[in-house]
């Protein structure tokens, strides 16, 4: 039954996940001017009169973003197997919590070699997104264990 409330949780996680691709994760400021961005693709740097766009970190940050938006496609399609439906999304909830925690680290490491620790850091919305996808993905996985164990107890009946 593809009409069940962790549907509709892994539903929100994929669409967070995808809002990653268009919001960016951070802004840099020197003062209240704007002098870099960071975004899934990369840093934008304004600081010249031409954007400019650089990247600084050895993994692509896209490849994350395929993760989170993938994972909780996969679990609503496995919507006949709820074990292995269970097993998917907390996958996702742990690569979506790597997300977070590589962003929280990337977001430090280009203030210092981007902009030489003098920018100060706003975190955007697409760094809370992940988190949010959590959530969703946490009340998914609870949803599963109702089911499952709704399904034992009608096996137990019989």
């Amino acid at each position: 039954m593809i009409q069940r409330v962790q549907t509709i949780y892994l539903f929100l996680a994929l669409l967070a996940g995808l809002a990653t691709f268009f919001l960016p994760f951070a802004h840099y400021l020197s003062g209240d001017v704007k002098i870099g961005e960071f975004a899934m693709f990369g840093v934008f740097n304004v600081q010249s009169d031409m954007l400019e766009m650089t990247n600084p970190y050895p993994f692509p940050t896209y490849i994350f973003g395929i993760l989170i938006s993938i994972i909780p496609l996969i679990a609503i399609l496995l919507f006949k197997k709820r074990p292995v439906q269970m097993k998917v999304t907390r996958l996702g909830f742990l690569v979506n919590l790597g997300f977070v925690v590589f962003l929280f680290f990337a977001i430090d490491k280009i203030n210092e070699s981007v902009f030489d620790s003098t920018a100060e850091v706003l975190h955007h919305s697409g760094f809370y997104l992940p988190i949010a996808a959590m959530v969703f993905l946490f009340l998914a996985v609870r949803g599963i264990k109702k089911d499952e164990a709704l399904v034992r107890s009608l096996d137990r009946i019989r």
